[in-house]
């Protein structure tokens, strides 16, 4: 295998080619998932030629034609795909599996990258069947891995193939994910995985998912049904293969018969049923989702709404409630509601949002900033997004008749604009308030974006409204910030507004917004700069900058909107004069400070520049290019003349500014040469000529002003070289000043510079920039409107850009200049004798100037090809070099001779005599190998470069594309950029097949450097070496020997030479030499590494360990057998019979297919292959085990070799006998590392070779209904009488060991549940596994090997001291290697080491140290569990010594060893049913029954058995029911640990009692789940007293006056009189007591019913709401703190937030209503209002139908006795008034008004909190009822009464705090009476005198 495996994204990869993809027929790429559907569709109509393309190619980069050498390029790429279809099949045919099919799959890859889907359908579908079938159970390796990468990039495109046109199989790409997702190969030591292949996998079968067959719904659902046990974690494998595998891309039709039919109701039957703690929430709704998006319409979710919406608003975590939410997955969620808008359920679905945004709006407001608000923010910006998309999607779709693989919106369903304004009409007060927000500002820009792309008649007034009052403001600067923010997400809309229907548009603003904005540019506020500059750069490269205002005089076709904006155009003379002058302004100011600070670099400085700088270049060079881009003549004239004045006043010592400077000539050179670059150059060329002196080249250091100069001449130059040709005398006079040899370094680079960037411009192809768009800017007013082509698109038809291709003439100036200055300079480095160091570097200098320059136009280096592989498949000499200009375009050559080679023979040989003679002149050496790395390959673009555009043109196209009309709207300048992206993708392309001598030589040169003195020429050296390595695929091979041969000890090397060495093979990570794959070279380095002489050096030790650390963690199973199936040949010959012959990719001769003759020949090369890495795998284990068994090696090589040996351990082909028994024998190693090394390999192995178990069918004797394959919901889960032959049922059980012998088992719990699978496969019965039951002289060498070292005394004596030593904190907890490990051993060798392990065992047991319990209890699970398949007797004999040990150890064990028998005992249980382990149940039940005083002991022998029977789930139920009536004598305890135990337990036993399990009334009671409800009703009836107790408190209150709330201490005695403090002590002791056993006895039922809605799955069980009036009583407790603390925070973080089901909820306001109705404590009622406000908040889609009865409790609530119960019932009412639950009316306002003038003192102090409510129900607003509710309630500030004047001051206080910020705007709400009655009310007089 190959480097190009290794390097599968460093050429064309599927990455590259999904991101630049994007704009393949300008197509969005989505990111999103279930985003992927949405995508333009290109609708210009094409022309007859194209229509006949159409035929041949799915699709073409229509920019590749606007290339100047296109049609070399399409000759070039037709070629490259037949070489791949040839390459590819015959890779197939002549089973070259491993080296040819990865290399013609990765060029398939880079056609794709570089042309997009330019071959046929046919081709496209026989493509597919070539790699499909690869990926399949068992395959797991890197060739598959890269295989699906190319598979999904095929796929990923929707409507190329449509359903019709490919099915793909789903079973092979299922069984692959199971195994690599639930087999736990990495964890079990049985297989390495190619890192990320699970998630490339993931991302396969979601590309292949629409083509799975129609059958394929009924097919899954059979398939995974049988794991959907609720109770089991095997649900989460149901949804998890349910989510990914569910094919919903069919038709209505098809949905209704295979699709949606089968599996809708039953999918959301459990999203409904499953209230509580579900684990597969997100799943359900991504499917849900899917499902909308790939069938829109087809679903009515109607009626699912209420559901869908109060899990929506639990998950927004609303308020400071912790209670337990479900997790709303609000990516996929909001796809869900975006596709209902239109569809049946879009009037409900809009009520319900309203209802939402209604809601959540306050938590939004600044002042409310919390968790929440992130939430919200998120589901604003995708629900915005979504819709975005979606609408796209509507636009994009073309007619019907058209094939596609989502089926189309339907019509009736599409969204209209009266939808979309709805919709933001309704988020619009959210996001006012987001704009202004502390948190998650990222989201705010893109959420008004999408918003204004939607409705930008609604959100630009509102954008524009922030904007300018931000703009004048002075004390707010975050506020300017936010709103500039928010401005530049909406430019694009706003430039591009259309008129409404009164013909207006806000275009006009964009001129305004240009002008005001000039203040924003300060260099002091780096922040408000940047954004200011990306919102200028936004509109000057928008829109032209042309005076249009003559139009208005001269045309009469103008509307007014466009007469006013052609006068606004009058002021763009004044805004670009201020804009220049603006940005001079900061220049100078930048300038000026560079060498008094030290914030700016001097202009001599080498390091990075600052962010401040950065942002300073970037923004101003953005902007000065629109200006020259997108002006007028006359207008570039002012701002090239600000420019001229500027260039000519200032020399600054400052880096940045001679940047900017020279940068900003640049361009105005560059897009009006005419004008600029005379008048430019003139001014440089005579600074220049009064600059240098005699003295510039003799001085050490140059004056800055020279270097300014020489600097902005050198960017200057980059301008049209026929502009440099028609002045090559100032050219040449330039370059005869600057560069003849100076001193000084700085000024030899800059100099350097003028000849780099000269030859560039001579020597390579550029376009010319928007040419024709700006003559026509110069056009009059009635030729040419301007303001008519804002945003104006590309027509691609019309659009055909001026290309600079290099000509005869500037390539011989070009060679001219290469013989005037490098040859001299090459012939000097050719006799390097007495050349000072600085002079030779400065020599240097130019050679990689002039290489750098010219080299587009230098032929590459041509001489003999080497071989990189022996793969008959690839052909280096037919490789093409990937075109990159126009045939017949002249190169450069130097008499004949190639620059390139002359280049490298100069500096290969100088390299050599530097490394002899002055290996010190580090600068040389290191320019030297720079050289190197440009010379081969480089065409003027590296990748690294090309990458870094390709991010900067994405950033860009982000900011000026309209994502809404997506690429069909670019603008010229982002398709230009896109097309000159194209081309340096080729240019950057390297093609690493051609190795020659030459590239040979310059490895060998690096090679030698690399391991060379010093260390900064090794580093740079190396990772040069490596990247070359990495373009040439397998070219390591040619130099490792001589990397190997540094390493070796006998060789005499040095210790440099060494740590370069190790450096080579360690460097790259996952691409590191050492990780290669192919045994053979690893067989050379590993033992090498092993091999190294020891040294005492940190730097070696660090390397080495550094090379061990990058094996273990990078090291992947490397394939050793490839195989081709019967479907690849077919799909072969296929592909090469593929084209139609009419095509352009039809090539009959290349085509035809080997020959009978290569067939034969190569047809058993795959065994061949095989056998060869098979003895290259066992040469490099034989040669690892002979270094780790050499007495003579250090300690750490020998780790390294155990380490390297342990990565070697693989499921297809066993370990040599040898390594085994070394390893063995390893386990006593003293070394903790090398121990746990060797226990994880021995486990490994003996998973891998145990005797196979038999497996047969599990005849189950009847079938219940509906339960089988095939089922439809509803089907009954859970007791059903056809799955009792699962169930635990101890008189049914075997008695003799016969019958246990015949017995079948099944261990996993699963199986029954639900359905039955359509063949369920168990273990035999134990009589039948005769493979397992074997003596000591059945086993094999080594297995009698590892049983006598077990059997060895010495040996397991030593095991178990070494084993149970005291370690690090994490090692307390129970090992699950070591467990594996014994369970292996019994597994494998039955009961012939039972002996050896019980006397350690009996010694572990006995000893109170927590680490010899974890080993006892690792070594008793293992034993269990590899003990389940012995026969009966053996299992009897080792239960009846092992019973009584842990028996005793049971009963005395110590806290610490609890938790690791908890986990042994819960592991052995996990992996076996209830029934095989029938003698640990005895143990442990017997062990509860034994009577104990100790608290700890009774709860930790609970626990055992709890840890036991919930592994056995619903098949233990029998024990459930056993447990539980042990535990009903048991409920009240007065130790806390026990008791929570007990209820712990109870709520265990329980967790089986869903609302709607299926449980056969046939069955007996015992194999009947345990219901909530009655363990509910067991402690109802122990709480009477605290019942009791409530009733008394309220007869108290009432006895002692209820109004004023006080009660004397009197405790109501059973007959029901009072007992005053006076009575006995002995009666109030007895009455005591009974009070203390009733509060233990809620203290249980608290602990039962905290723990069951922790855990059930049911929210809160009806049972539970008797207890109701309980919570709210004692948890305002005062005789009992802890126990008012724990009913507190029962209250609070359960009962608050819990879900209520609509069933459930007329109980709820039934109990409340009780509460509040009858005369109970007041405390209690505070409570229950308060529980009541949470309750129906969080409730609210639930109590709706209940609205009244909940308003009616409040309302008489305020009418209550007591004060706090008033005060609390007005909050409530408050916030539900504010969430919109309750509309405020004004016959609610009317009533409140009548009740505050009644002469009732509670009445009216309720009808007064009444008319509070609704004042505090409007923090943030005043609606036009408010003023009217407020002078009511101001009356009453001066009522007789204290309570109600202290009521309306509170209120009015209130509202002056949340009104206050933005009084100016409310004020207008009230008129000049209502304001003067505030003001008196609301400003204290006190304050004046």
């Amino acid at each position: 295998m190959s480097d190009s495996e290794d390097d599968i994204s460093s050429s064309g990869s599927v990455t590259e080619a999904e991101d630049l993809e994007e704009d393949i027929d300008m197509e969005d790429l989505d990111t999103t998932e279930l985003e992927n559907a949405h995508s333009d569709e290109d609708g210009l109509e094409t022309e007859e030629m194209d229509k006949k393309r159409e035929k041949h190619f799915c699709k073409e980069i229509w920019q590749l034609k606007k290339l100047p050498y296109s049609d070399e390029l399409e000759e070039q790429a037709n070629r490259h795909f037949q070489m791949i279809k040839k390459g590819l099949a015959e890779s197939i045919l002549l089973n070259d599996a491993a080296t040819g099919f990865c290399h013609w799959t990765m060029e398939l890859d880079k056609y794709i990258d570089f042309y997009g889907r330019r071959f046929s359908k046919e081709e496209h579908i026989q493509l597919i069947h070539i790699f499909l079938p690869l990926v399949k159970k068992g395959a797991i390796f890197r060739n598959v891995k890269i295989a699906m990468r190319t598979l999904y990039t095929l796929l990923s495109k929707k409507d190329f193939l449509t359903r019709q046109d490919l099915v793909i199989d789903w079973r092979p790409l299922m069984e692959l994910y199971v195994e690599v997702t639930f087999k736990n190969l990495e964890e079990d030591g049985l297989f390495l995985m190619p890192d990320g292949f699970r998630s490339d996998l993931h991302t396969l079968i979601f590309y292949s998912r629409p083509y799975f067959s129609d059958e394929s719904v009924q097919e899954l659902l059979d398939e995974v049904r049988p794991f959907m046990c609720v109770w089991d974690e095997s649900c989460l494998r149901y949804w998890k293969l349910m989510d990914l595998f569910l094919c919903t891309a069919m038709p209505v039709q098809r949905q209704l018969t295979h699709g949606s039919a089968l599996w809708l109701d039953e999918a959301w039957y459990w999203y409904e049923q499953i209230t509580n703690n579900s684990l597969f929430e997100t799943q359900a709704i991504k499917m849900f989702a899917r499902l909308s998006v790939e069938c829109p319409g087809h679903i009515d979710w109607t009626g699912k709404l209420d559901l869908i919406f109060s899990r929506l608003l639990r998950a927004l975590r609303l308020g400071h409630v912790t209670g337990l939410c479900q997790v709303f997955n609000q990516e996929y969620g909001s796809i869900w509601l975006v596709f209902m808008m239109g569809t049946k359920a879009h009037d409900k679905l809009m009520s319900h949002m309203r209802d939402l945004f209604n809601q959540v709006e306050s938590f939004l407001h600044p002042s409310n900033n919390g968790l929440h608000t992130q939430h919200i923010m998120v589901l604003l910006s995708k629900l915005l997004s979504n819709t975005l998309l979606r609408l796209k999607r509507e636009r994009s779709e073309k007619s019907p008749k058209s094939n596609r693989t989502l089926t189309m919106i339907p019509d009736e369903m599409r969204l209209t604009q009266a939808h979309l304004d709805e919709l933001v009409t309704m988020m619009l007060p959210s996001l006012k308030l987001i704009a202004f927000t502390k948190t998650c500002k990222e989201l705010v820009s893109p959420a008004y974006r999408s918003a204004c792309l939607l409705c930008p008649k609604i959100i630009l007034p509102i954008v524009l409204d922030m904007v300018y009052p931000a703009l004048e403001t002075l004390v707010e600067p975050h506020r300017l910030l936010q709103t500039l923010g928010t401005l530049l997400g909406v430019l694009i809309p706003l430039v591009k507004d259309e008129p409404d229907a009164e013909g207006k548009t806000y275009r006009t603003h964009v001129i305004t917004i240009l002008n005001s904005l000039l203040p924003g540019l300060d260099c002091n506020d780096i922040s408000k700069c940047m954004v200011t500059y990306q919102i200028i750069g936004v509109i000057v490269n928008m829109i032209p900058i042309v005076d249009c205002s003559e139009a208005v005089h001269v045309r009469c076709d103008l509307t007014e909107d466009e007469k006013e904006l052609c006068s606004a155009t009058a002021n763009f003379d004044s805004i670009i004069s201020m804009l220049m002058d603006r940005m001079f302004e900061m220049l100078i100011a930048v300038g000026q400070t560079a060498t008094t600070s030290g914030t700016h670099g001097s202009i001599s400085a080498k390091t990075g520049s600052n962010i401040e700088d950065q942002i300073f270049h970037r923004g101003t060079l953005s902007v000065f290019k629109g200006i020259c881009r997108n002006s007028s003549t006359e207008l570039f004239n002012i701002a090239i003349n600000k420019l001229y004045s500027v260039a000519c006043e200032h020399v600054f010592d400052s880096r940045i500014a001679n940047d900017v400077i020279g940068d900003m000539i640049q361009v105005a050179c560059k897009f009006h040469p005419d004008i600029a670059f005379h008048k430019f150059f003139k001014l440089v060329i005579s600074k220049i000529q009064n600059c240098i002196t005699p003295e510039f080249y003799t001085e050490e250091k140059v004056e800055f002003g020279t270097l300014w100069w020489i600097a902005i001449a050198s960017r200057m130059i980059k301008v049209h070289p026929k502009l440099l040709l028609e002045n090559w005398h100032m050219v040449s006079t330039l370059m005869d000043l600057v560069m003849p040899n100076k001193k000084c370094t700085t000024a030899t680079e800059k100099a350097l510079n003028v000849m780099d960037n000269l030859l560039d411009q001579l020597t390579s192809i550029q376009i010319n920039s928007l040419a024709e768009r700006r003559k026509m800017y110069d056009l009059s007013t009635e030729q040419f409107l301007a303001i008519r082509h804002w945003a104006a698109p590309v027509e691609k038809k019309n659009w055909n850009p001026e290309w600079i291709i290099p000509t005869h003439e500037s390539i011989d100036r070009a060679t001219q200049i290469l013989r005037k200055w490098l040859v001299p300079t090459i012939d000097s480095l050719n006799a390097p004798t007495g050349i000072p160091k600085k002079e030779l570097l400065h020599r240097l200098y130019l050679v990689r100037s002039a290489l750098l320059g010219s080299c587009f136009s230098l032929p590459l280096l041509e001489g003999k090809l080497i071989p990189l592989s022996d793969s008959h498949i690839i052909t280096p000499e037919n490789e093409m070099m990937t075109i990159v200009k126009p045939k017949g375009t002249p190169e450069i050559s130097i008499d004949g001779k190639n620059v390139r080679k002359m280049i490298l023979d100069c500096t290969v040989g100088l390299i050599n005599w530097l490394l002899e003679n002055n290996p010190d002149d580090v600068k040389s050496i290191q320019e030297s190998i720079s050289i190197l790395r440009s010379l081969p390959l480089n065409r003027g673009y590296t990748r690294e470069l090309y990458n870094t555009s390709s991010t900067s043109y994405r950033v860009t196209k982000t900011m000026l594309c309209d994502k809404l009309a997506g690429n069909k709207s670019n603008i010229e300048m982002i398709v230009e950029e896109y097309v000159m992206l194209l081309h340096r993708k080729r240019i950057a392309h390297t093609q690493g097949w051609h190795f020659n001598e030459h590239h040979k030589l310059l490895q060998d040169t690096l090679l030698k450097v690399a391991t060379s003195t010093y260390s900064e020429n090794r580093s740079k050296a190396q990772a040069i070496l490596l990247s070359k390595l990495r373009e040439h695929p397998y070219s390591y091979k040619l130099i490792l020997n001589d990397i190997i041969s540094f390493l070796q000890p006998g060789n005499d090397v040095s210790h440099e030479q060494l740590k370069g060495a190790l450096y080579l093979l360690i460097d790259g990570k996952k691409q590191s030499l050492m990780l290669r794959m192919e045994f053979e070279q690893q067989a050379k380095m590993w033992p090498a590494l092993v091999k190294v002489q020891h040294s005492e050096k940190p730097t070696i030790i660090a390397l080495l360990e550094n090379a061990q650390n990058m094996i273990v963690d990078n090291y992947e199973s490397y394939r050793l057998k490839y195989e081709w199936e019967p479907k690849h040949v077919e799909a072969a010959w296929k592909l090469l019979r593929a084209a139609d012959e009419s095509s352009p990719l039809h090539n009959a001769e290349m085509l035809r297919g080997p020959s009978e003759a290569e067939l034969e020949k190569y047809k058993n090369l795959l065994t061949e292959k095989y056998e060869k890495s098979k003895a290259n795998y066992f040469s490099l284990i034989n040669e690892l085990f002979a270094l780790a068994n050499d007495p003579t090696l250090h300690w750490r090589p020998l780790d390294m070799a155990y380490s390297m040996l342990s990565m070697q351990v693989r499921r297809d082909c066993p370990l040599p006998d040898n390594v085994v028994k070394m390893f063995v024998r390893l386990l006593i190693n003293d070394t903790v590392k090398t121990r746990r090394i060797a226990s994880a390999v021995v486990a490994s192995w003996l998973k891998m070779t145990k005797p196979k178990a038999v497996k047969r069918e599990y005849v189950i004797p009847y079938k219940a209904p509906n339960t089988s394959t095939g089922a439809m919901h509803p089907i009954p889960y859970g007791f059903r009488s056809d799955n009792r032959i699962m169930m635990y049922e101890e008189d049914k059980l075997p008695k003799t060991d016969e019958e246990w012998d015949s017995f079948q088992f099944c261990c996993k719990q699963n199986w029954g549940a639900y359905t039955w699978p359509a063949k369920l496969r168990t273990y035999a019965p134990l009589k039948e596994q005769n493979a397992i039951d074997r003596n000591y002289e059945d086993f094999s060498d080594v297995e009698k090997y590892i049983v006598e070292m077990f059997q060895d005394e010495k040996f397991m004596t030593r095991f178990r001291e070494l084993f149970s030593i005291e370690m690090k904190k994490e090692d307390e907890l129970f090992n699950a290697v070591n467990f594996s490990l014994f369970q292996g051993l019994f597994r494998c060798y039955g009961d012939v080491l039972t002996h050896a392990f019980r006397a350690q065992l009996e010694l572990l047991l006995q000893s109170t140290k927590e680490y010899e319990q974890k080993l006892a209890a690792e070594i008793t699970a293992g034993m269990i569990n590899g003990s389940k398949l012995w026969k009966y007797e053996k299992q009897r004999k080792l239960w009846n010594w092992l019973d009584p040990l842990l028996t005793k150890t049971f009963e005395i064990m110590k806290e610490d060893g609890l938790r690791n028998w908890g986990v042994a005992i819960a592991t052995v249980c996990g992996c076996s049913e209830a029934r095989m382990l029938k003698p640990l149940i005895d143990l442990l039940f017997k062990l509860i029954e034994r009577p104990t005083d100790n608290a700890y002991a009774a709860s930790s022998r609970m626990f055992l058995v709890q840890s036991a029977l919930c592994q056995f789930e619903w098949r233990g139920v029998e024990l459930w029911n056993k447990l539980v009536d042990m535990m009903k004598g048991m409920l009240v305890q007065p130790f806390a640990n026990l008791r929570d135990r007990i209820a712990i337990s109870l709520v265990s036993a329980t967790w089986y009692d869903l609302p709607a399990v299926c449980v056969d009334p046939s069955l007996p009671k015992r194999l009947q789940p345990p219901r909530i409800e009655e363990i509910s009703a067991l402690y109802q009836d122990l709480l009477g007293t605290c019942f009791d107790e409530v009733r008394m408190v309220r007869d108290i209150d009432l006895a002692n006056g209820y109004a004023n709330g006080s009660s004397s201490l009197t405790v109501p005695t059973s007959s029901g009189g009072m007992m005053t403090q006076s009575a006995s002590s002995a009666s109030l002791a007895e009455v005591s007591e009974v009070k203390k056993q009733s509060r233990l006895t809620l203290r249980a039922a608290i602990s039962f019913v905290f723990n069951t809605c922790n855990q059930s799955y049911n929210a809160y069980p009806p049972s539970f709401l008797q207890f109701i009036p309980l919570w709210c009583h004692y948890s305002n407790d005062v005789g009992d703190e802890e126990l008012q603390k724990t009913c507190s925070s029962l209250c609070i973080t359960q009962m608050e937030a819990i879900y209520i089901s609509p069933e459930n909820a007329p109980e709820v306001i039934r109990q409340f209503q009780q509460i509040l109705s009858t005369p109970c404590w007041w405390k209690a009622k505070v409570a229950a209002l308060k529980m009541v406000r949470m309750l129906v908040f969080s409730n609210r889609y639930v109590f709706r139908i209940h609205r009244d009865d909940v308003g009616i409790m409040l309302v008489n609530a305020l009418n209550d006795n007591q004060i706090e119960v008033r005060e609390k019932a007005a909050e409530a009412l408050s916030t539900l008034l504010q969430s919109k639950f309750f509309e405020t009316t004004p016959e609610l306002v009317s009533k409140f008004s009548t009740a505050a003038n009644s002469q009732d003192m509670v009445q009216a102090h309720g009808g007064v909190m009444g008319l509070s409510a609704i004042v505090l129900a409007f923090p943030y607003s005043v609606p036009p009822l408010l003023p009217g509710v407020l002078m009511t309630i101001c009356r009453f500030a001066t009522d007789k009464n204290a309570i109600i004047r202290e009521a309306v001051k509170r209120t009015l206080s209130e509202f002056k705090r949340t009104h206050q910020d933005s009084w100016r705007e409310h004020e207008q709400q009230f008129n000049e009476d209502q304001l003067m009655v505030l003001r008196d009310l609301l400003i204290s007089p006190n304050y004046y005198v």
